[in-house]
């Protein structure tokens, strides 16, 4: 699509770049997002996007047409981000130029309708991008993961020629020189036409276009797709490697020497990605398996198969109510556990109270306990550790504070290690197995330098497939074995 096609307006402190084509009169009423009455009128929904972005879709008229659309809203991570965009352009007008640059190449992107930029003097308050909806496309990984759950020889060539022609695109875009910034599949929509299938690429606000594109570049672009490991044959990664050389690279050894530097990096970033202090960004985004969600004061990050068919605001709306009528298995001065049951579900809501303004601030500062536990059960379990599995937390906030934290769990059935131990009737073969049980559990810890900081017999459930640690908001990883040691020896051993 070439810049002609747009017009360049100013209102009050916006720039704006918009397509001929798109009604002026439903410029004025895109800028008022964070206005309901806004929203109901013109029907502004607002999706699951990342913690830096909001999206919202809706409907416009261009050329006496409805059209479903997206409007991206980018947030500022931090006061650095006004500053940096003295220097450089702003996500918003960096993704509207790369989406163009992409159609140039003859490769896909959203359609760009609009960009829009609040400034006030030099500095950028506000930055948007409006794209049209790609209709009837998915992501490639549920494409790929629904044919690999069908039988059948014609789904079967179907998804070999999917995996054939998107290794030849991304050949195609490597051979234009163009780098894209963040090529997880996640970031990549598929549409089938006829016997063919487009690719459209997302998220492009750090896609460049370069004379010559490195091998480091090179080589990041296909780790990014090849960390993607479920219902990928290595056939399929050959066959996607194969197609993708066809477009770049013909000499033989360059091949094999580029398969192997793919290969280790791939291993090398699985590995880190195993590691209790890496990968933990995934359970915080909006993303196949989890749903993030900003809505008033609530921040909240819910597990999709626990909030299946059902409404995941009416939770967070009547989740104290829920609390008080549950079974309460403790209520101390900083928490209130309770059992519960929601959406078919037996669960654990454990609530962090509200102890003043000053402990506020500290949550806000060094991140909430139900944030905290959140990860840290994640941890546990990517570890092989027996945890009960987490479904979600939240954050209530007043103001930029904190005001109150909540995690959800699993109910898990079983018997405190204190109340087992004090229990003469139970057997010393029993007994002598969950020793042996905790005491492997307690070297897994140390081998990953983990300290659970309250790990204490009443902290401990013993169940039919082993002992399960609870209270794991306060858990923390250490970096460097010498530092684990000192903490060691300064707590000693509580159990």
């Amino acid at each position: 699509m070439s810049d002609t096609k747009f017009n360049n307006i100013q209102i009050h402190n916006w720039k704006i770049r918009i397509r001929k084509d798109f009604l002026k009169c439903n410029i004025r009423d895109l800028f008022l997002l964070n206005n309901k009455t806004t929203q109901e009128q013109n029907k502004l929904i607002e999706v699951p996007s990342s913690e830096y972005a909001k999206v919202f879709q809706c409907n416009v008229c261009i050329d006496d047409t409805i059209h479903p659309v997206y409007l991206k809203q980018y947030l500022y991570r931090s006061v650095w981000d006004f500053f940096k965009h003295l220097f450089r352009s702003s996500p918003a007008k960096r993704s509207f130029d790369a989406s163009i640059m992409l159609q140039k190449a003859g490769l896909d992107a959203p359609v760009v309708i609009g960009l829009f930029e609040k400034w006030a003097g030099p500095l950028l308050i506000h930055n948007l991008l409006l794209t049209e909806e790609v209709e009837n496309a998915k992501p490639i990984a549920r494409g790929l993961i629904e044919m690999s759950h069908t039988g059948g020889k014609d789904t079967l060539a179907r998804r070999r020629n999917l995996i054939e022609c998107f290794g030849e695109t991304i050949g195609q875009m490597h051979a234009e020189g163009i780098f894209h910034g963040d090529l997880r599949i996640g970031n990549i929509l598929v549409q089938q036409e006829k016997t063919n299938w487009r690719f459209f690429f997302l998220d492009n606000e750090r896609t460049k276009k370069f004379q010559r594109l490195s091998s480091r570049l090179r080589l990041k672009n296909l780790v990014q797709i090849n960390m993607f490991q479920k219902n990928v044959t290595n056939t399929d990664r050959i066959r996607f490697f194969r197609k993708y050389c066809s477009q770049n690279i013909q000499d033989r050894k360059a091949k094999k020497a580029l398969a192997k530097h793919i290969l280790r990096k791939t291993e090398q970033r699985l590995r880190n990605k195993k590691k209790p202090t890496k990968g933990m960004k995934k359970y915080l985004r909006t993303n196949e398996i989890y749903l993030r969600i900003s809505i008033e004061d609530w921040l909240a990050v819910f597990d999709r198969k626990f909030c299946h068919d059902a409404k995941p605001l009416s939770l967070l709306k009547e989740v104290d109510m829920l609390i008080n009528n549950g079974e309460i298995l403790k209520n101390g001065d900083t928490s209130l556990v309770s059992r519960i049951m929601w959406n078919n579900r037996d669960i654990v809501v454990k609530r962090y109270n509200h102890k003043g303004v000053v402990h506020s601030l500290r949550q806000t500062i060094k991140r909430s306990c139900a944030y905290r536990g959140w990860l840290n059960a994640h941890r546990l379990a990517n570890l092989g550790i027996i945890i009960s599995k987490p479904l979600a937390y939240f954050e209530k906030r007043k103001g930029p504070f904190i005001w109150e934290s909540y995690l959800v769990t699993e109910y898990t059935q079983g018997e405190k290690l204190d109340d087992l131990l004090q229990n003469n009737n139970a057997s010393k073969d029993k007994l002598l197995k969950v020793i042996e049980q905790i005491k492997q559990l307690n070297d897994k810890l140390d081998n990953h330098l983990i300290s659970h900081k309250a790990l204490k017999r009443t902290n401990i459930l013993i169940t039919d497939t082993g002992p399960v640690l609870t209270d794991i908001d306060g858990m923390k990883v250490y970096r460097t074995a010498w530092a684990y040691k000192l903490m060691r020896k300064k707590e000693g051993n509580s159990l």
